[in-house]
């Protein structure tokens, strides 16, 4: 994340991020996706790395999905405890699940608009994502 702190501030010392509801969302539109991404592969490579083994006896070594997964292998007990269906509909109806659009809805279209003008993609990583903010800023901008 530190990365993205770094190209964040520099937007801002450069006078390319005011902080404004346009930028704000400029940016989730074109950043959020990424972001999302990179985050959802640190779980899955943190959860399959080695956790290597201590002096503290009471402390597991081992990959934490296997460990999770086959407790017995480790001298473990399985603790998954069985939860009621309601219960579970009821935690879904109370949770807040990212949504389809990641900002404005009406600045999400404009920049669906822009992509489609400009024969643009959805970016890959995080330099094509600020080429497209930087575009859309522009473009936008320049509009008014």
């Amino acid at each position: 994340m530190e990365f993205y702190i770094s190209l964040f501030n520099d937007l801002k010392d450069r006078g390319l991020f005011d902080g404004a509801y346009l930028d704000r969302s400029l940016i989730q539109s074109c950043f959020m996706g990424i972001i999302q991404d990179e985050l959802d592969e640190a779980i899955h490579v943190w959860d399959s790395h080695v956790i290597r083994p201590s002096k503290n006896d009471r402390v597991p070594s081992g990959r934490p999905r296997v460990m999770y997964m086959f407790p017995e292998l480790y001298t473990s007990d399985d603790h998954i405890s069985p939860v009621d269906r309601a219960d579970v509909q009821f935690c879904q109806s109370n949770c807040t699940f990212r949504p389809a659009v990641p900002c404005d809805t009406d600045i999400y279209n404009i920049c669906n608009i822009l992509m489609v003008e400009s024969q643009l993609h959805l970016p890959v990583d995080a330099y094509q994502a600020l080429d497209l903010y930087l575009h859309f800023r522009s473009e936008i901008r320049s509009a008014h």
